[in-house]
């Protein structure tokens, strides 16, 4: 038999997150740093997959994560210097 309480848990979680304000700052501060810590990774892998085919004499395959690469930077400075929302 299915835990009502616990659905009616998800229910009040789901409501808070998307139409109030009730979700802590350090909460917020806390998922944006594990994002913008996942998309430093991401990154650092992408630059060093582009250098290996760099050196493997792949240019296409290069370049082409070179760019990725270079756009996944500017999005995460763009979020970086947004300006904050109410």
């Amino acid at each position: 038999m299915a835990d009502l309480h616990f659905r009616e848990k998800l229910k009040t979680i789901e409501r808070a997150a998307t139409t109030s304000n009730e979700v802590p700052e350090k909460a917020k501060n806390i998922g944006m740093g594990c994002f913008t810590l996942g998309t430093i990774v991401f990154i650092a892998f992408l630059l060093f997959l582009a250098f290996s085919l760099f050196t493997n004499g792949i240019m296409v395959g290069s370049i082409i994560t070179f760019l990725v690469a270079i756009i996944s930077i500017f999005v995460l400075i763009k979020l970086w210097t947004a300006p904050k929302l109410p």
